[in-house]
Order: structure tokens, then C-alpha cells, then sequence
């Protein structure tokens, strides 16, 4: 994957929209985007603040998570961390789908430069 995580959520953007028999300018319309802007998004060549990835979901009639959720996610490769058990006693009594949310939301985070 070129752009990692944003080739994943346009991919997801593209296959809601296209489900939905929605056309690129159609969701453009309905979210205030260029068309040429969300057809980059949906390639993944460009990349969307979350405030413009919200508007998407929202005009997709989707939960934001569900554009996030095919990203991967590594498995115990930060176990020993001290910074992520803290971050783990936080959540400990979160429910599963709040912890991918933030997980997630962490990893794009921390791929901003």
C-alpha cells in the first residue's frame, strides 16, 4: 500500500459509495468536497483530515468506524510498552468497538509527520 491507512479508508469510501449506487459526484455534492479531492481520497493519493473523512461518513449514512475498519492492526508488538499499559488501564472497562475506534485513531495519528 502506497499511503497505508488512507489507501484502506478510501477503499472503504469507495466500496460504501459504490453499494449504495452512489455516483463520486453525487457524495461530492452531498459533502462539500471537489470531485477531483474525493477521487484522490478514494485512491488514497491524498490525504483527508478526519473532519472531511466525518463529513463522508456522515453524507454514506455510515459510522466513521466503519471507514477505519479494515485497517490493520498489529498484534502484541507494543505489549511490553509502559506507555500502552497505561494507555490499556484507561480503557480496560471500555466496550471492544470503543478500543478499536481509538486504536485506530491512535495509529493515524501517529502516522502524521
Amino acid at each position: 500500500m502506497k499511503n497505508g491507512i488512507y489507501e484502506v479508508i478510501g477503499n472503504s469510501i469507495r466500496k460504501i459509495r459504490k453499494a449504495m449506487g452512489m455516483t463520486q459526484e453525487e457524495l461530492s455534492s452531498k459533502t462539500g468536497i471537489s470531485s477531483s479531492f474525493l477521487s484522490h481520497i478514494e485512491r488514497g493519493t491524498k490525504k483527508a483530515s478526519i473532519e472531511t473523512i466525518y463529513k463522508i461518513a456522515n453524507a454514506l449514512q455510515v459510522p466513521i468506524e466503519k471507514l477505519f475498519a479494515e485497517i490493520p492492526v498489529p498484534a502484541d508488538k507494543y505489549k511490553n510498552d509502559t506507555f500502552v499499559k497505561r494507555i490499556g488501564t484507561l480503557v480496560k472497562d471500555k466496550d471492544e468497538e470503543y478500543k478499536k475506534i481509538l486504536l485506530k485513531l491512535a495509529k493515524l495519528l501517529s502516522s502524521k509527520k
